[in-house]
């Protein structure tokens, strides 16, 4: 039996209606959007979202009146997320290419891991007068090294002075932090971490040869990439693998896999947890690198957006590192990563502090693209959506110390933002379908989204 409601009471909830709504004066508002608060994974329907210059200005439950003159979009059945942040990238000599794949898949920020700090100040410079359309940047500056460096054009220290003399020199260039390498003596690295906490400047990246991954926490590296040290802090048989001449070898990969023990892990992923450290997995290039000679993996579509100069190394036969490589090598490196990500679970469960990075352009890690597959990975490893989805939003906020600034849908936040058709809490490739992006304030739609791709696919000279 339907019910009817009286006059009386229709005349009491009719204003209570009314009241719903108010006018807002703000250059934009999202309407009617689901937020996803990635804090706690919760979801905040039917918000209304100011937006003023660049900032988020006001989040209502009422349903919000545009002013005069305020640009509307609507979000009705969509989720807005804090805009993305590549946390481990090579950005500075490909920055035209890469920014519209960036911007296109919402990253909306990027920590640059070998920059050039005038290449940089020139970007962000361009970037705040509106000549370029780019991402934030958290720079290092030249990559700090052994004597030889592995690669050209990284700063080579042999000892301790030089150490001391390069990290003053880098903090005077005005990076935002120092990112040490593998071929570093003991002292030299020593001397960084000890002269980076007198400065106050963070230091990270690969933990040296010389160094463990315990010595490498107790001085304070704030992170470490691609799981170095984890595998070989984690083994049985210590004396064969420290045997090995490099921990890259096949024999190494093969010892580390072997000798895995789960108990030693648990003891490490505890400390890790409880430390100063990072991790910045970069599981897509872990992938990439022991799949190089799968043909299925590297006939990628995505090649098509990249100009042959970003990807002219990819071919395992142009790249020092590869060229040597076996069947029976990339088996073991197959065994090795398959390993690896089977850890991201158990590492995030333990604790230990995550952010999301691809390492892109190293082969097949694409700009932009990369991510979504590194969130991916960090779910099929074990991690919960929520905490992938927290590695390229909340926590590169947190671990560059500017909670106050984004990482979460705020009001007084910067309003870089990503509007997706589908919730990525029930499916993480869910980030791909990208609806809009606000970045800094700015709306790019699907069309302007679109034409950012059709450019870089027609720059690259790739495409049909």
């Amino acid at each position: 039996m339907k019910h009817l409601l009286s006059p009386v009471l229709l005349l009491l909830i009719l204003p209570f209606t009314a009241c719903q709504s108010q006018e807002a004066n703000h250059d934009l508002i999202i309407q009617n959007v689901n937020i996803i608060d990635v804090e706690t994974g919760e979801i905040l329907p039917d918000r209304n979202l100011g937006i003023d210059g660049n900032k988020i200005s006001g989040i209502y439950r009422k349903y919000v009146v545009p002013g005069e003159g305020a640009a509307v979009v609507d979000g009705s059945g969509k989720y807005l997320i804090p805009g993305l942040w590549d946390m481990h990238t090579h950005y500075f000599w490909n920055y035209t290419s890469s920014n519209p794949l960036l911007i296109a898949n919402g990253i909306t920020g990027i920590r640059e891991m070998w920059g050039n700090p005038d290449v940089i100040n020139t970007v962000r410079k361009q970037t705040a007068s509106g000549e370029l359309i780019a991402p934030d940047i958290y720079a290092a500056g030249a990559i700090i090294d052994g004597v030889p460096p592995i690669w050209p054009g990284s700063s080579g220290v042999a000892n301790r002075e030089e150490a001391i003399a390069e990290v003053d020199k880098q903090i005077a260039s005005g990076v935002d932090f120092l990112k040490v390498y593998s071929r570093l003596t003991k002292d030299a690295y020593m001397a960084i971490a000890e002269h980076s906490k007198e400065k106050d400047i963070p230091f990270a990246g690969h933990i040296p040869s010389s160094v463990s991954i315990w010595e490498a926490m107790e001085v304070g590296q704030y992170s470490s990439e691609h799981m170095y040290g984890i595998l070989e802090a984690s083994n049985s048989d210590l004396e064969s693998l420290a045997a090995q001449p490099s921990p890259f070898s096949q024999k190494s990969m093969e010892l580390m896999a072997d000798n895995f023990n789960e108990a030693i892990f648990d003891s490490l992923a505890t400390v890790m947890a409880g430390s100063d450290m990072w991790l910045s997995p970069t599981l897509t290039v872990l992938r990439s690198i022991a799949h190089l000679n799968d043909s299925s993996f590297i006939n990628d579509e995505r090649l098509d957006y990249l100009p042959v100069f970003m990807t002219s190394t990819w071919n395992p036969a142009n790249d020092f590192r590869f060229r040597s490589r076996t069947a029976e090598f990339y088996k073991a490196s197959k065994t090795k990563y398959r390993l690896q990500l089977s850890l991201m679970g158990k590492l995030a469960q333990k604790g230990v502090k995550i952010i999301a990075g691809t390492d892109y352009p190293n082969p097949y890690c694409f700009p932009g693209f990369s991510l979504h597959d590194e969130l991916e990975l960090m779910v099929e490893g074990g991690m919960t959506r929520l905490q992938a989805l927290q590695a390229a939003t909340l926590n590169p906020a947190i671990f560059q110390n500017k909670v106050s600034e984004f990482g979460t849908i705020e009001a007084g936040k910067t309003a870089s933002l990503v509007l997706l058709d589908a919730n990525p809490l029930t499916d993480i490739n869910n980030t791909r379908k990208i609806n809009t992006v606000i970045l800094r304030g700015k709306v790019y739609d699907r069309a302007d989204l679109d034409a950012m791709l059709a450019e870089a696919k027609q720059t690259a000279g790739r495409g049909n």
